[in-house]
């Protein structure tokens, strides 16, 4: 990260600008997508501006005081953003001092699991919209035996915002397999309409 200063209403602000994607959170990621899809809507330095918000936390009101010379600084700082997200497949990751390991068993779902992400998915335009709570269906704490702890449907409102703060970096491969970039999602869960 790195820290900019500059003054707003006769005050020195500071604020961090992240240099990579592996500096970007989930949530982060998640507020970018919907603002691509609303790229129709528009123009290129309103995203930029919206881009600037979510990836500094500088408030939408603040941005109309930066001097020019230093909103194109953190522009130029956030140019990774035009590329792909650097990805590095993880087994497990540490948050706020837990460690959560990757369900990869994804043709052995549980009646629970299936039903989580079959609402969560029937309830979005696509994975992105969900991704946080998808991750609580697949991040799980490792019991003392070593085995992965049961889903439960409470973990999505205990851990959705814990997986919030997780780097996309980290998690992004994970959001590209349930995209379809490996076995899709739906293929891996039967459909509740289809007969037993």
């Amino acid at each position: 990260m790195i820290k900019v200063n500059f003054e707003i209403d006769d005050e020195v602000k500071e604020f961090s600008v992240p240099e990579s994607w592996s500096e970007v959170t989930v949530s982060q990621f998640m507020e970018i997508v919907k603002i691509q899809e609303s790229m129709e809507e528009l123009n290129i330095l309103q995203k930029t501006i919206r881009m600037v918000v979510i990836l500094t936390g500088i408030p939408e009101e603040y941005v109309e005081m930066i001097p020019i010379e230093q909103f194109y600084k953190i522009r130029d700082i956030l140019e990774y953003t035009n590329a792909e997200v650097d990805t590095k497949a993880c087994e497990s990751i540490t948050l706020d001092g837990e460690t959560y390991f990757i369900k990869n068993e994804f043709n052995q779902l549980t009646m629970g699991e299936t039903i989580t992400i079959e609402t969560l998915m029937d309830g979005s335009k696509n994975v992105i919209e969900v991704f946080d709570k998808l991750l609580c269906v697949f991040l799980r704490k490792k019991k003392e035996n070593g085995k992965l702890e049961a889903f439960k449907s409470t973990f999505i409102e205990e851990r959705k915002e814990i997986f919030g703060k997780a780097p996309i970096s980290d998690m992004y491969s994970v959001l590209v397999f349930f995209s379809g970039g490996g076995s899709s999602l739906e293929a891996s869960t039967p459909s509740s309409s289809e007969s037993l």
